[in-house]
């Protein structure tokens, strides 16, 4: 009878494991429809071993016939069958509930009366003895009287015996029949769920309930409808099968895929004590075999061996339960859902991603999927007008004002808050209304520096738990992730912005560089040497040669306000101003005149420009010019006298229709001329001192006897050198020109 006892002993343990899975269950969310549902089939599912195993206690003579032929309340045990429609409901309402179960929610009730009608017939009507319906009296006048009617009510009574034995053999078609419902309503809603964590749920729920439910089919179904017949060995062996892959594929869901929101604690707690049993009795099996056989192979009887032998096992039975405990954490409880791993695939998915949209779309579908929630939207700061977009549809393009006192009072709290507690302390605002309209439960403020970037909104949980204090704080640290995640985004997309910027202001400066002359003109009886250093990528000086009628030479040096692209776009109007006005011959102080007006036409008030054009005879060497608000130019004569291009008027571009003197100067062999931008004059050393116009002359009449060329040179390096090798914040542009020394 050793054999029976194990039966009994497993039957009674799955039993109070499906007990103890249904009342964790229910426990965690009393208030859940599907928690209830799920709650009450684990129930009904673990009375049945249950059952069985106190018949074998009262039965161990006849096991395979217990219950069978007791009457109430031993025939209680019937009650486990209404697992079946408990099953059905559930696949009913998990993952999704059933349209069909939405809208009648009374008569799904009905999927119960089969069960309920077997399970009265059952507990009542254990035999198929119909004979107390007949009439019977001592009478044998009103027997005869009530033949007739007795006639009648004995074809019912064997009716009635003819159905209850039909019942008996074909009620396990029905629970077929039940089994193949649930299944089907699974797959269904496997097929439309697009949760990764809930797919992986419901495939070993059906793969379980399809290996059980064969099980259950050749140990129950065939028999009962005399197919075959089975020994009672093989009959409970496929019985406790089914039982153990039923048991195990809801157990693994809970364990391994946090069915139902199941608490990480209570995860821990069954798989830890579990391993920690089996561990110690095969520790304490081993210490005792093996203590065994070591004193039979030494022959030794002394104490000293079992001390010896269980110090030396105390040793490595820390570090091998560290290890079982490490394997069994990776194996089961680092779960997607598990807080850590959760974070861990949260960092890896977001901090990789530079794009906003698909960063937000990145954070809705790791916190729905793997914390299980219905949906989730996020609202987030648009950076252009400082308020805030909801990803909803139908609302993606309305701009929620930050003033809203929802966004005022989330920021001042920082935290992830219900979103009641705003229903309640607040009248309704416009994002009040749009999120309770929504059915938002949850919000969580992402803030980084005190600036609130994005509000998270969840809806409740798929499975219809309660958000815990766990899922609050671990919310609360993404929510700092993404708050870091959206700066490295903001600093990404400025730096394209400046990449972008810079790859343009090179673009410009290869532009502003083909504006300018490739080399100066040369000329029997003078030299020319140019130099111009922008202080950014493109700047606003521009110096230009022209050839004109009579075989003059036009110059122009200018600087414009302002530096960078705003400067370069308003030096390249100058030069098209300028080139344009010379087609036609006239005055110096005309040419200067009209491109002032034609600047002031295009260009606002703040913007202007300074210049010096001349236009130089080199068979007479007199030159022209017209100042416009420039540096003044130096000449610096043989002798080493010096004097100043001042002649001209108002800078051009400010002012409308102004008027322009003409200056003239007559120059000799071995005069020089320097046209310059204040960049050189205003160049300044690491004391504050400006390289000034005094040292700009005392330079020029100590070095006049230098080629233009050399002398150009020398006054760079000069500059580099006063500046420490910075020439300035401001751009720096110089024309030398020399004349040469008269034919011998």
């Amino acid at each position: 009878m050793n054999w029976l006892i194990v039966i009994t002993v497993l039957k009674l343990a799955f039993g109070a494991g499906l007990l103890w899975l249904a009342v964790v269950v229910v426990r965690e969310n009393r208030r859940s429809r599907i928690n209830r549902i799920t709650a009450l089939m684990l129930f009904f599912a673990g009375l049945g071993p249950i059952f069985a195993a106190v018949g074998i206690t009262l039965r161990p003579d006849e096991p395979a016939a217990y219950f069978t032929t007791q009457r109430f309340p031993y025939s209680l045990v019937y009650v486990w069958e209404l697992f079946f429609p408990q099953l059905l409901l559930f696949a009913l309402t998990f993952p999704v509930e059933h349209g069909w179960v939405a809208r009648h929610r009374r008569l799904k009730l009905l999927i119960f009366l089969p069960h309920v009608v077997h399970v009265i017939l059952m507990v009542f009507w254990t035999t198929p003895d119909f004979s107390w319906l007949l009439l019977r009296t001592d009478s044998q006048l009103v027997q005869l009287l009530l033949a007739p009617v007795n006639l009648v009510l004995g074809m019912l009574a064997f009716a009635l015996s003819l159905i209850f034995r039909s019942h008996i053999k074909l009620f396990s078609l029905v629970n077929l029949c039940y089994i193949a419902l649930a299944v089907a309503a699974l797959i269904r809603g496997y097929s439309r769920q697009i949760n990764p964590q809930l797919r992986d749920q419901v495939r070993v729920l059906i793969w379980g309930i399809l290996s059980a439910v064969g099980l259950y089919a050749v140990a129950f179904s065939g028999p009962a409808l005399g197919l075959y017949t089975l020994p009672y060995p093989a009959h409970i062996t496929l019985f406790l099968g089914g039982l153990f892959i039923g048991a195990m594929a809801i157990s693994w869901s809970i364990i391994r895929y946090q069915f139902l929101d199941i608490r990480l604690l209570v995860r821990e707690s069954l798989v830890f004590t579990v391993s920690s049993a089996l561990l110690v009795g095969a520790y304490l099996l081993l210490v005792t075999k093996v203590s065994v056989l070591i004193k039979d192979l030494l022959e030794i009887q002394s104490p000293l061996v079992d001390v010896a032998f269980v110090l030396l096992l105390l040793i490595f039975f820390q570090p091998l339960k560290d290890r079982i405990d490490d394997a069994i954490k990776r194996l089961f409880l680092r779960s997607r859902t598990d807080p850590r791993a959760i974070l861990e695939s949260f960092s890896r998915t977001i901090t990789s991603v530079f794009d906003m949209g698909e960063m937000k779309q990145r954070i809705t579908n790791v916190i729905s999927g793997q914390l299980m929630i219905e949906r989730a939207i996020l609202a987030s700061r648009d950076d252009a007008t400082g308020r805030f977009r909801l990803e909803l549809a139908g609302l993606d393009r309305e701009l929620l004002s930050p003033d809203d006192p929802f966004f005022v009072t989330l920021t001042s709290r920082a935290r992830p808050a219900a979103f009641a507690e705003f229903l309640l302390e607040q009248s309704q605002t416009p994002v009040i209304e749009i999120l309770a309209r929504w059915r938002c439960r949850l919000v969580v403020p992402v803030i980084d520096r005190g600036e609130l970037r994005m509000v998270l909104c969840l809806r409740d949980k798929i499975s219809g738990a309660r958000y815990t204090g766990e899922d609050i704080n671990l919310l609360a640290t993404l929510a700092n992730q993404m708050a870091v995640a959206l700066t490295n985004v903001s600093l990404y997309r400025d730096a394209l912005e400046r990449q972008r910027l810079e790859d343009e202001m090179n673009v410009a400066r290869r532009i502003q560089l083909q504006l300018l002359p490739k080399a100066p003109p040369q000329g029997a009886s003078f030299q020319i040497a140019a130099f111009s250093h922008p202080s950014r990528q493109v700047g606003g000086d521009y110096y230009d040669f022209f050839e004109l009628a009579g075989n003059r030479l036009g110059m122009v040096i200018a600087d414009v306000s302002g530096k960078g692209l705003g400067a370069a776009l308003l030096v390249s109007q100058l030069q098209a101003v300028l080139r344009s006005e010379l087609r036609v011959r006239r005055a110096v102080s005309d040419y200067v005149a009209s491109a002032n007006d034609q600047i002031f036409r295009v260009t606002s008030s703040d913007q202007y420009a300074t210049l010096v054009y001349a236009e130089f005879d080199p068979v007479t060497g007199r030159l022209e010019y017209s100042n416009a608000g420039h540096n003044y130019p130096v000449v610096v004569r043989a002798d080493g006298e010096v004097s100043f291009l001042d002649r001209g008027g108002l800078v051009i571009g400010a002012f409308a229709q102004s008027a322009y003197d003409i200056g003239r100067v007559q120059l000799q062999p071995e005069d020089l001329l320097l046209f310059f931008t204040d960049g050189l004059s205003d160049l300044r050393d690491r004391h504050g001192a400006d390289f000034g116009e005094e040292r700009i002359v005392r330079f020029l009449r100590d070095r006049r006897h230098l080629t233009a060329d050399a002398l150009k040179n020398e006054l760079v390096r000069e500059a580099s050198e006063f500046a420490h090798g910075e020439l300035g914040f401001d751009d720096l542009t110089m024309i030398v020109m020399k004349l040469s020394p008269p034919a011998t």
